[in-house]
């Protein structure tokens, strides 16, 4: 536990949207061993690599959640709408199906913090309109210049609503609405760690007495176009022209990149005497919340060394007042860029070495790409999964494991066992570290 922190912060709920569906049926597909990621169609073809996991969820879908007819999601870009379905199957799973209906009182001890890399519009527009300002014949001749007096004519294509949808407080704004929630509200921006570290952000927010109950998630469309060409510019993604079913291979030595993947996951995470107050049962207790920023080696990352991340695992233990070989599950970040994932492997080694081939660590990526911000939530959805109904998923693509992992227990198909204690970790290239350790109630 951190320092100062006295009040048990209970998860009651948790919901997520992904490339296999709702939270449920992301659980059976990893079950299966099977992937989401396919090869991208319609208006996706053509990205980079080729292949991903996005996301079939529809407004319909939306608007049958709690909370969900009251928004609009015309007003929405992708990451404002996958965190809306996950924070409307978090509170469905919750049993706040009306949370409008809610006192004021309530209302106003109720939070919610959302976690985001950027909030990226769709390029078309924005594409049309630097082409209407752009000089074609001059761009011919190896320059690009942007004539300002064109603007008025490339505006013509835009409305108040694709300015104000951008803002990256939106998703935040869309889930208090949803929610019903009049306390503490914010936005955290940042790489795939954000979607652990409002789970901590959230317990603090309960210490202080600032709600009773907080609403948080993360959002991750890791297919829209702007995030597909970031990371191609950054030579992280995975190479074109492999079967997409075998493509994301999170800690494994063949693997070539990441896969990009849609998702957004939420909690309800509240204290004992909310959820009391309206007899609902805790899933887990949040034994320890850690984050850290280790300085990259370069701009684009990885971390210099594996110590960042030991020295992450070490305090996230030391705070819940477990010893390495207690620790039941361990959900794995395993991105699928190689730099990154042996430095990870290398850490697990270093902490977890004498448990190792105890130790079940489990890891999405396989199954559903690399989802961004939502990434780190996600894994956090497995691990109380996992408590839940005793079974620990196989790990799918992960069949050459880093040689740090050597000792680790591999499977291929579901195995049951007890869960009792979890670790959910997310790491992110630019050296933000997260996270979550559960215990089960």
């Amino acid at each position: 536990m951190r320092a100062g922190r006295n009040i048990d912060a209970w998860v009651s709920s948790y919901g997520a949207v992904t490339g296999a569906g709702d939270e449920r049926a992301w659980r059976a597909r990893w079950l299966e061993g099977a992937s989401c990621v396919r090869a991208f169609e319609g208006p996706e073809e053509g990205l980079p690599p080729g292949y991903g996991a996005p996301v079939d969820f529809t407004a319909k879908d939306l608007r049958g959640l709690p909370g969900g007819r009251g928004l609009r999601p015309g007003t929405m870009t992708a990451s404002t709408f996958l965190s809306s379905g996950a924070v409307g199957r978090a509170l469905l799973n919750a049993e706040l199906l009306d949370p409008g209906a809610d006192s004021d009182e309530l209302a106003d001890r109720r939070g919610v913090y959302i976690g985001a890399y950027t909030n990226f519009p769709k390029l078309k527009k924005h594409v049309k309109l630097v082409h209407v300002m752009g000089n074609a014949d001059v761009g011919r001749s190896g320059h690009y210049v942007i004539d300002d007096h064109r603007i008025m004519a490339g505006m013509k294509g835009f409305t108040g609503f694709d300015f104000l949808k951008l803002m990256n407080n939106m998703p935040t704004a869309h889930a208090a609405i949803q929610a019903n929630a009049r306390g503490p509200a914010n936005t955290l921006l940042g790489h795939s760690s954000v979607g652990l570290q409002v789970v901590g952000k959230a317990w603090d927010a309960l210490q202080l007495g600032m709600a009773d109950q907080m609403v948080v998630g993360a959002s991750g469309p890791g297919t829209l176009e702007g995030l597909c060409l970031v990371h191609a510019s950054q030579d992280a993604l995975a190479a074109a022209g492999q079967s997409p079913e075998a493509a994301a291979r999170p800690l494994d030595q063949d693997a070539t990149g990441l896969v990009p993947g849609d998702a957004g996951a939420a909690f309800v995470i509240e204290t004992e005497q909310s959820m009391s107050a309206r007899d609902a049962s805790p899933l887990a207790r949040v034994a320890a919340a850690r984050d850290l920023f280790v300085a990259p080696a370069s701009a684009r990352g990885p971390w210099k060394d594996s110590t960042g991340v030991e020295r992450l695992l070490r305090a996230t233990l030391q705070d819940a007042g477990w010893e390495p070989e207690t620790l039941d599950y361990l959900v794995a970040a395993g991105v699928g860029v190689p730099a990154l994932d042996r430095l990870e492997a290398e850490a697990y080694a270093a902490v977890f070495g004498g448990s190792m081939d105890s130790l079940s660590i489990g890891v999405h990526t396989g199954v559903s790409g690399f989802t961004e911000a939502a990434h780190g939530a996600l894994g956090m959805v497995a691990a109380l999964q996992a408590m839940e109904d005793g079974r620990l998923p196989p790990q799918v693509n992960l069949e050459r494991p880093w040689g740090a992992l050597s000792a680790m227990t591999q499977h291929t198909s579901p195995i049951s066992r007890e869960v009792r204690r979890a670790l959910a970790v997310s790491l992110s290239p630019e050296g933000t570290l997260a996270a979550v350790a559960l215990e089960r109630a």
